[in-house]
């Protein structure tokens, strides 16, 4: 489900010139709030305009997959994995495993924070993305006005500027 869901927003260009709003050093990078905000409210609040209505082809947030405990693996460095708001409620956002956090203090295993993905090349670049705001980016207003509040209000982010596979 994760890796398909993900695959589905990198061809979209959802991911592109898209900004690590979340860093936190030996913890997390965490991306996938759009530039775009009209993805943004197909994608993350399924409703189009001013007006909450239901947009569509709204795209429903993913159900959870098994935990560690399933033989999945676990939230070690490199790991890639969706953010979520509760059960079920997987949707664009994604985090990199900056350290260990499957136990102690962090604990993402037990929290079902299942990882769909590694980073294989690269690491060294993760580890120098900006950390100066630290967790300060409002996700709801960078969901509402997109990449225009990222440029305006924290200018030094680290952005993907294009989301490619590789395969």
């Amino acid at each position: 489900l994760a890796s398909n869901r993900f695959k589905e927003l990198v061809q979209l260009g959802f991911y592109n010139d898209c900004p690590f709003f979340r860093v936190l050093p030996g913890y997390i990078a965490q991306f996938g709030i759009s530039a775009n905000p009209k993805l943004n409210r197909q994608w993350m609040y399924c409703v189009e305009g001013d007006v909450e209505e239901v947009v569509e082809d709204c795209k429903p947030s993913l159900r959870d997959e098994p935990s560690r405990s399933n033989g999945n693996q676990s939230n070690t460095k490199g790991t890639l994995s969706f953010a979520s708001s509760g059960r079920n409620s997987r949707r664009t956002q994604v985090f990199i495993n900056a350290g260990d956090n499957s136990g102690s203090p962090n604990y993402l295993d037990a929290k079902n924070f299942v990882p769909f993905a590694r980073v294989v090349r690269g690491m060294d670049v993760v580890e120098q993305l900006n950390g100066e705001y630290g967790g300060k980016v409002s996700q709801g207003k960078g969901a509402y006005y997109g990449g225009e509040y990222f440029e305006k209000e924290f200018p030094r982010l680290s952005v993907i500027r294009d989301a490619k596979l590789m395969m």
